[in-house]
């Protein structure tokens, strides 16, 4: 068989093929269209009354051309490849690909493409079956698009972003080159999604008050305008309709009895015509997801203001300031950080109340922003006392320029409910070295800083060196350590003589606490003393010493020995306890000690810090028996106004003064304090003698007890008890 003879056989089966699907493909309900690959680019050969529906087209529009012309700018062209590869093979294809109708207007189509082949695998005709799936792709857009707006609020995208999404969306179910506009109008300003941004909030209302008067534009509560020159006037609408030329538009109010009426959706269409059953219903679909998203977004704004803004100042709080230091430090480089806290903030927020030093606050930051010679400060809210301040620029070395820089500041007054008030600034500054520190360590050198500067009069900065971290463990081993040893009862009492100077006769002791730590060592009471000050176990302590000191005394008493007076110091916190008096009375009557045989010796700071509650409790004490003493006397600052009142017996001039007897002017001092003592008719005992002249010294100027090295060191109660067994009186 020739050539010519196996054409015409095709050809035969082709017509009789073709007929066949006319009349199968007539009957379908859904889209058929029959395409010929032997002529050209799989011209079209038949197409259903269906196909025609779905496109828009007539056969005669489509008849011998391509079904590339259902394709448009969003249609996914490496699905159309793959189509054309596996018909070239002569294998069946499926395909959601979306498509393009006459107007423009986009659909989904499912596609099942089969090549017809005769008995010898050669194609003669392709059957393409469509179905139009809009619908359900639509609602899995939507549900795709809700997850992508809640996925966009967690991740902190912008609003306007947000909506851009849902503009791409509602796009891509328009007509070809058409743009999507979201406008919000309300008291947070106004917000605007579109790649364009054709026409303003304004131009909207503007062309709703026009197109509302001819109710013939208004369709399903869309307003459509299909010749937007015409309505708004060439003035107003040079951009829309010649630059980006968009002939018409479609405008939905997504105002309700909640919402603005300032609130629009709007489409704009490069031809006329308004939406149809499918496009309106989409359009009124999207309205829930775009309040959604400025809902959601503008709850997140607000959450994250109340997660990161001190509310009394507007000002980052300590945990948005910790978030910008950490990301500020993994960068590298140096940074500086500094807590500033005005000398004065107590005293303020005594006389003026918290909203006062709030309005402070804001004062401050606003006049420590400009410092830094033009370097960025970041400035937050550290305590309800302090702020912090992060700036890259100094470095360990030129960090002092700030102090002229911060003391300018703070050299005009703040006003403050209405009076005028001059600060002074303690700033404790911490510098990150080239190791890595966290923003929590450094943050804690900075506050560490503070505290050391705050113990200074004016306006002080301290910068935290890195010995420091040595001294605070220390004081934690201490502490820690110390509260063993309350706990163990293993601290030791040891007792200094006071002796008459002329004679060097006993006349009483001081009883002194005493530390052998098995992890520590002897440690010196210099330094436990104030840890158990800072840490509040001086009370625990002292209890102990006025234990043992009266077991001691209980013991001699009962066995006849000799018996003096001892002193016991009393810290200022554990005088000024509601249940000193009390408890120190239960313990007199629990030993069976009579009073006189204890003196309690007081800072002289006593009537400073509470002189009324001072005066009562002096009162018990002398009631009760108790010799009162005034320790360290002329080392801090005394009332005298005050001594005269208090019943007190005897001021103890500081081991100082002793020690620089022979200088005219503390000579001056020390008999000036014996001198008041006298007038008081007080005693004077004077601490620290170590040589004999001065005894002669303290003798020519009217003291006649002393103690110190020369006569005796502190001892074990054991040794006391030795010496007392052996001393004549």
């Amino acid at each position: 068989m020739n050539q010519s003879e196996k054409n015409s056989i095709r050809t035969a089966e082709k017509i009789t093929l073709i007929n066949w699907l006319r009349k199968f493909g007539s009957r379908f309900q859904l889209g058929f269209v029959v395409t010929d690959p032997h002529k050209g680019k799989d011209k079209i050969v038949f197409s259903n009354d269906a196909f025609m529906k779905i496109s828009g087209y007539s056969f005669k529009e489509i008849k011998g051309k391509n079904l590339q012309f259902l394709h448009g700018e969003r249609t996914n062209m490496n699905v159309v490849h793959e189509i054309d590869r596996k018909l070239k093979n002569a294998v069946h294809a499926n395909a959601e690909l979306l498509h393009y109708r006459k107007d423009g207007t986009p659909f989904w189509g499912e596609l099942v493409i089969q090549p017809l082949v005769n008995g010898k695998g050669e194609t003669l005709f392709i059957a393409s079956y469509i179905i139009d799936i809009t619908r359900r792709k639509t609602d899995e857009s939507l549900l795709d698009l809700t997850k992508q707006i809640f996925k966009g609020i967690n991740d902190g995208e912008e609003l306007s972003t947000l909506l851009q999404k849902i503009c791409t969306v509602a796009e891509s179910y328009c007509s070809t080159g058409s743009s999507c506009s979201i406008h919000f109008n309300d008291e947070n300003g106004v917000w605007t999604a579109n790649r364009t941004y054709p026409i303003s909030n304004k131009q909207i209302q503007e062309i709703i008050h026009k197109v509302g008067k001819e109710k013939g534009y208004i369709k399903d509560e869309i307003i459509c305008i299909e010749d937007i020159e015409g309505v708004m006037g060439r003035k107003l609408t040079t951009k829309v309709s010649e630059e980006l030329n968009f002939k018409s538009s479609w405008i939905l109010s997504m105002g309700d009895e909640d919402a603005s009426q300032n609130d629009f959706f709007a489409v704009f269409n490069k031809n006329g015509g308004t939406p149809n059953e499918f496009q309106t219903g989409f359009i009124h679909s999207l309205v829930p997801i775009i309040r959604m998203a400025k809902t959601y977004y503008e709850q997140r704004k607000q959450y994250l203001i109340l997660a990161f803004t001190n509310p009394e100042t507007g000002l980052p709080n300590n945990h948005a300031f910790v978030r910008k230091l950490e990301a500020k430090l993994d960068t590298g480089g140096p940074c500086f950080v500094a807590v500033i806290l005005p000398g004065e903030f107590s005293q303020i927020v005594d006389l003026y109340g918290r909203g006062a030093a709030d309005e402070l606050f804001i004062q401050l930051s606003k006049r420590i922003e400009k410092v830094g010679r033009g370097k960025e400060n970041f400035i937050g809210r550290f305590s309800s006392s302090s702020l912090v301040l992060m700036n890259d620029y100094i470095e360990e070395g030129n960090s002092e320029f700030y102090i002229p820089e911060l003391q300018k500041v703070v050299a005009k007054p703040f006003v403050i409910s209405n009076h005028e008030i001059f600060l002074t600034l303690k700033i404790g500054v911490a510098i990150s070295s080239e190791e890595p520190i966290s923003a929590e360590e450094l943050m804690r050198r900075a506050d560490f800083a503070v505290t050391e500067a705050m113990k200074l009069p004016g306006s002080v900065m301290k910068l935290y060196k890195n010995d420091t971290n040595q001294e605070i463990i220390q004081d934690i081993k201490i502490s820690n350590e110390l509260t063993k040893a309350l706990a163990n009862d293993d601290l030791d009492v040891y007792l200094q003589p006071k002796v008459d100077l002329e004679s060097g006769a006993i006349v009483s002791f001081e009883a002194l606490a005493r530390w052998y730590c098995p992890v520590l060592g002897q440690v010196p009471p210099s330094i436990f003393i104030p840890v158990a000050e800072n840490s509040g176990k001086i009370i625990t302590l002292e209890i102990i010493i006025i234990k043992k000191v009266l077991s001691w005394i209980q013991t001699r008493l009962r066995s006849g020995a000799n018996v003096f007076q001892v002193a016991i110091n009393i810290s200022v916190n554990h005088f000024f306890h509601a249940t000193f008096v009390s408890r120190l009375l239960g313990l007199i009557h629990e030993y069976d000690i009579p009073s006189k045989y204890i003196r309690l010796e007081i800072t002289e700071s006593i009537g400073l810090v509470d002189y009324p509650g001072a005066k009562v409790i002096f009162e018990q004490l002398k009631e009760a028996g108790f010799d009162i003493s005034i320790d360290d006397f002329g080392v801090g600052f005394s009332s005298l106004s005050y001594l005269a009142q208090l019943k007190v017996n005897e001021l103890k001039i500081d081991r100082s003064f002793v020690q620089a007897l022979d200088e005219p002017e503390t000579r001056a001092v020390v008999m000036t304090i014996i001198q008041l003592a006298k007038n008081l008719g007080l005693s004077t005992v004077a601490e620290g003698i170590e040589e004999k002249r001065h005894i002669d010294i303290l003798l020519s100027l009217g003291c006649t007890i002393g103690q110190g090295f020369y006569y005796y060191k502190p001892m074990p109660l054991a040794e006391a008890s030795l010496l007392l067994d052996g001393e004549k009186m």
